[in-house]
């Protein structure tokens, strides 16, 4: 039988959440086309194999030392192994940096178009169409392939985390991992023990409203401890230096899809909602009525950030 291929993303010996997020998609699509849903997990080992075994009912495993860190020529011949061991259909990769920079390089390998920066996908008459960004995020376009295989990079939040339940099958597929051409000589993290906030549930985010790097440490980072979450900024915080890189939101960016998602002084570019669009809940807080981070908030309070977070810091 076909197979909706989704390949398991794995960091510092851990599942992301964008790999539950494709196990869904991939039960969704194999269901849809008479399919059936499996992953596949490259790394030096099979250690987290059995843990992706908890959210798909088959999973391969390329375990070579040539995969303990990530290379996109690595990652590309460790799935085409894969692919052409079995009868794959489809191939779901996350929109992650990773991802990005591998899945073009993939679907040249096994022949198959790709559609990247995708947030859906649906089945008309055998026919998976996919739909994605563009401009912006102004317009949603919808596009399909016209190869037999299909690469697709989806984005994080497209579908909700697939819950654990029983143990899949796990099998081990060889793979010659010659001419990497890419070593890695070491990761540096931008800032010393720095989150990636991309994986949290909870998400105070400030923007130009926040006035100076005092106030928005006083009032962002303050509520976000309160309510067990991360930080993060707009663009604009950033560049003026009030917080790291690594906590900034947009399509310049990291793209976030916490369960909620409290932005504070932030207007609501479409820069910054291409980044966070995608949470379950939005809070927005801003004194101009007339905000456009309003017309995608699920609620909004006109007033100032630093009289209404006091007040939310009381109530918790």
């Amino acid at each position: 039988m076909a197979k909706i291929l989704a390949i398991a993303e794995h960091r510092n010996g851990k599942l992301t959440d964008a790999t539950l997020e494709l196990c869904k998609a991939a039960k969704a699509l194999a269901s849809a086309l008479g399919a059936e849903p499996a992953a596949a997990i490259m790394a030096k080992d099979d250690a987290l194999a059995k843990e992706v075994a908890k959210y798909i009912p088959t999973v391969f495993c390329v375990a070579n030392a040539a995969l303990e860190g990530y290379t996109a020529d690595g990652y590309t011949q460790a799935i085409k192994a894969v692919v052409e061991s079995q009868d794959v259909k489809g191939v779901l990769i996350p929109h992650s940096y990773d991802g990005v920079d591998y899945a073009a390089k993939v679907a040249m390998a096994i022949g198959a178009g790709i559609v990247s920066n995708c947030n859906k996908a649906r089945v008309d008459g055998g026919k998976v169409i996919f739909t994605r960004n563009t401009y912006n995020g102004k317009i949603q376009e919808e596009k399909s392939v016209n190869t037999d295989k299909f690469v697709a990079t989806f984005e994080k939040g497209a579908y909700d985390m697939e819950a654990a339940g029983g143990a899949g099958a796990v099998t081990a597929v060889p793979a010659n991992i010659a001419s990497v051409r890419t070593k890695s000589k070491g990761i540096i993290e931008t800032m010393a023990g720095a989150v990636d906030i991309s994986q949290a549930k909870i998400i105070v985010s400030g923007g130009r409203g926040c006035k100076d790097a005092d106030k928005y440490k006083e009032f962002i980072v303050s509520l976000a401890q309160k309510l067990g979450g991360e930080y993060a900024a707009s663009r604009p915080v950033v560049d003026s230096g009030w917080t790291d890189a690594a906590r900034q939101v947009g399509q310049s960016g990291k793209t976030v899809a916490p369960d909620l998602y409290l932005a504070c002084g932030i207007s609501g570019a479409i820069q910054h909602v291409a980044g966070m669009k995608g949470s379950k809940c939005i809070v927005a807080i801003n004194k101009d009525p007339e905000a456009p981070i309003f017309n995608i908030a699920m609620y909004g309070i006109v007033g100032d950030l630093f009289e209404v977070i006091p007040q939310i810091k009381e109530k918790l």
